[in-house]
Order: structure tokens, then C-alpha cells, then sequence
């Protein structure tokens, strides 16, 4: 398990398994922390898991910056036939996606699931 150190309140936790790998992000994920989720995600598809879940369900803040990079792995799963999916943040977390239009770019699973 990694553990960031990037602000006292982010954290971005990977848990292997054997048919996937997950990755918890906690606290503000913006500009200054996200490369961390965005290395955590590039190792593992490196790795060459082929199912990855990213866990956004303890984050308190999602900017443009965390919602690109989760745009950006997406893309790169894509191109190495893996899946990423998502478990939905906080309502204002998930708002980003929506109103930027992108929350349709995600297959999204877990908690908070709705149609």
C-alpha cells in the first residue's frame, strides 16, 4: 500500500488483488496531488492489470485538474484494453463530472450507483 504525502489531508492508496487493483484517493485531489493518482495509474497499467477502480469516495474537493487526470487515464486504459472504472465521490465531487460533461466518459461501480 503507498501512501502520499503530497498535503496532510490526500492520500492515494493502491490495493492490489488478483483480478484488479484498486486505488482509494482521499482528500483535495487538484493540481498539486494529482500526478500522484496519475503515476499510481500508469504503474498499474505498466503492471498490466486489466481492471483498475478508482476509489473517490473520501474525497472532500475535485478540480479540473484530478477530473483531466481521470480523463487521461481512462484514455490510456483504452488504449492498453484494460478497464478503469470509478466509485462515485461525494455529491459535489461527482457534480464536477456532470457539469462538465464528462461524467458519460466513465463506467462507474460500488457505492453511489445510480442510473
Amino acid at each position: 500500500m503507498q501512501h502520499s504525502a503530497a498535503t496532510p489531508d490526500f492520500f492515494c492508496d493502491v490495493r492490489p488483488e488478483p483480478e484488479r487493483a484498486v486505488v482509494r484517493v482521499g482528500g483535495e485531489f487538484d493540481l498539486g496531488t494529482a500526478p500522484r493518482v496519475a503515476a499510481a495509474v500508469a504503474e498499474l497499467l505498466d503492471d498490466g492489470y486489466a481492471r483498475i477502480v478508482v476509489d473517490l469516495s473520501e474525497l472532500s474537493f475535485l478540480d479540473s485538474a484530478g477530473a483531466r487526470t481521470l480523463m487521461s487515464a481512462q484514455h490510456r486504459a483504452e488504449e492498453r484494453a484494460c478497464v478503469l472504472s470509478l466509485i462515485r465521490g461525494p455529491h459535489h465531487v461527482h457534480r464536477v463530472f456532470e457539469l462538465t460533461a464528462t461524467d458519460s466518459l466513465f463506467a462507474f461501480d460500488g457505492p453511489g450507483v445510480t442510473a
